[in-house]
């Protein structure tokens, strides 16, 4: 028997894999620079685990749907992510630590789309309310904030891995106090890539946008900031800000989900972007940022419950998390691509970056209203 009911393992599970990321994103940049990256290397380091994720993506997708066995992929992800950042600290040379981030990436983002499939398979067995599971990942991404907002400060610079590292051991503990879901009909038999309607397709596509318009803000804005005088610590308050708001979200998710539904969730998503993104793009006074942190609620939140129940209504029976996997897939090309013109730009442009990652948001937006009228 279990150790942990479903809905505390899985909470658990989420945790431990934005914790991870909740100091991943705006610390990792920081000690990119720390070791010797300039905003054009920083910007190449991190679309290479993008890069590397346009392959591995899917195919974590495809190996869970075939094996029927979410949990000891989980575990194996997540244990795999812990050992290949463990050798992102420990590389002698920059050549060997992108590898090592290239072989963490394989393992660590296609955990999401993989939990994101069980948890909607148990929530349709009446076990978990998605939202009220998934916000624990959110709360832990805050806690990740803070905690290299005010601790790395007074510890040495690899702290920020061996958090990363501490996080994925969490995740895979609490895997391993899951089941194993029933197969869905032709699970089992389950070959290929799922077939996909027209309507999901075009509402993977303005998700992709919506969500790659995020990637000049997670290369650049805890630097921006730093440079505009905030601390560490108050670098870690303005991620925790938006991150809040995305719990609150979460919180209520399935009521938003019902009274919205999926498509009118990706079209505010690219809404809020382009309110989000068009303001920073003109220096807005620090006193605005807490205000533009909140539409992250919008702008990944609503984006991300949107996608996860376009795939929960319109997959093919038992490929759940191959879908989800190829959604996330789009979005790794999209994030790659906008990571990559990201250092470019900031160079160029500084802070009229974000111009275009407010345009990317725009288009997603877009092409949501179509999905929506389809």
């Amino acid at each position: 028997m279990p150790v942990l009911a479903p809905r505390h393992a899985i909470s658990l599970a989420y945790a431990g894999l934005f914790f991870g990321i909740g100091i991943y994103l705006p610390f990792f940049p920081v000690w990119l620079e720390g070791r010797g990256f300039d905003a054009a290397m920083i910007a190449y380091a991190l679309a290479v685990p993008f890069g590397v994720r346009l392959f591995t993506m899917p195919l974590g997708g495809l190996a869970a749907d075939r094996s029927g066995r979410p949990r000891a992929t989980l575990i194996v992800y997540a244990l795999m992510t812990a050992l290949a950042f463990c050798a992102v600290a420990l590389a002698p040379s920059a050549a060997l630590m992108l590898v090592a981030l290239a072989v963490a990436a394989s393992f660590w983002q296609p955990s999401l789309p993989v939990l994101d499939a069980y948890t909607v398979a148990r929530r349709a067995e009446g076990l978990v309310d998605y939202g009220r599971v998934r916000l624990w990942g959110s709360l832990s991404f805050i806690v990740g904030n803070f905690a290299g907002g005010f601790l790395l400060g007074g510890l040495p610079g690899d702290a920020v891995v061996w958090f990363i590292v501490a996080g994925s051991l969490m995740a895979a503990f609490a895997a391993l106090a899951l089941d194993e879901v029933e197969p869905a009909p032709r699970a089992s038999a389950a070959r290929g890539w799922p077939k996909v309607s027209a309507v999901l397709a075009v509402a993977i596509i303005a998700a992709a946008l919506v969500q790659s318009s995020h990637a000049t803000l997670y290369a650049f804005a805890s630097l921006s900031w730093r440079a505009q005088g905030l601390s560490d610590a108050m670098i870690g308050t303005m991620w925790a800000t938006g991150v809040i708001a995305e719990v609150v979200l979460f919180r209520y998710a399935t009521r938003v989900t019902r009274a919205l539904g999926p498509a009118l969730l990706l079209a505010i998503g690219g809404l809020g972007g382009v309110i989000r993104f068009v303001a920073m793009s003109f220096d807005a006074p620090l006193v605005l940022l807490p205000a533009l942190q909140v539409l992250h609620a919008a702008t990944f939140g609503c984006t991300y419950l949107g996608t996860v129940e376009m795939v929960a209504r319109h997959a093919p029976a038992g490929r759940g998390t191959a879908v989800q996997a190829l959604a996330a897939w789009a979005t790794t090309i999209a994030m790659a691509l906008a990571t990559l013109a990201s250092g470019p730009l900031w160079q160029a442009y500084g802070a009229h970056a974000f111009l275009f990652s407010a345009a990317l948001a725009g288009a997603g937006g877009m092409i949501a209203l179509l999905a929506a009228r389809r």
